[in-house]
């Protein structure tokens, strides 16, 4: 589902700068959970134009009223686009052979940065604040040897899961080298 927080053998998922033996066992994305408080909130907002609309003076013209109002929902609409494709499109992804977060930041700009699981040094996960307490929803830190030396995968379920399976890929790559 286009939902999922937490995709285990993907099949028809592909990242730019994937290699071509590689496998892509895990795509992660922040929980869906974290994005209700903005949901709700342009709920709450698309509900602000009708209850306004009456109270403005009459002498303002129709065809203003119209425009503020079709203004309102113009940047509504881009807000909570932009909101959802912030979460969709940023994306954690553990391959055979690599980390990857993709970073996606409005519709402009896509940053993408790897590193070997031979190159992991350290994978810690953290889980604080009522929200991740109730729903298990937390951070996995992972220090690395690489040029980009901390990756950050945020706001993901079940984190100690995911620190676990990096772990015991990179403890097998490690093995699996000497």
């Amino acid at each position: 589902m286009f939902y999922d927080s937490f995709l285990e053998n993907p099949k028809s998922i592909t990242y730019h700068g994937e290699d071509s033996d590689e496998q892509i066992l895990y795509v992660l994305r922040q929980s869906f959970i974290l994005n209700i408080p903005w949901i709700l909130g342009t709920l709450l907002l698309l509900l602000f134009p009708p209850l306004i609309f009456p109270l403005l003076p009459k002498y303002i013209g129709i065809s203003f009223k119209f425009s503020v109002v079709l203004f309102w929902y113009l940047v509504l609409f881009g807000y909570a686009f932009q909101r959802f494709i912030n979460w969709f499109f940023n994306v954690y992804i553990i391959s055979d052979k690599k980390i990857v977060d993709v970073d996606f930041h409005g519709i402009m700009y896509k940053k993408i940065s790897e590193a070997t699981l031979d190159s992991v040094e350290d994978v810690t996960s953290t889980v604080k604040g009522l929200t991740g307490i109730l729903f298990n929803i937390g951070h996995v830190y992972i220090q690395t040897a690489a040029e980009n030396r901390e990756f950050e995968f945020e706001g993901i379920l079940n984190p100690s899961k995911v620190r676990d399976i990096i772990s015991d890929l990179v403890a097998k790559k490690k093995q699996h080298h000497h």
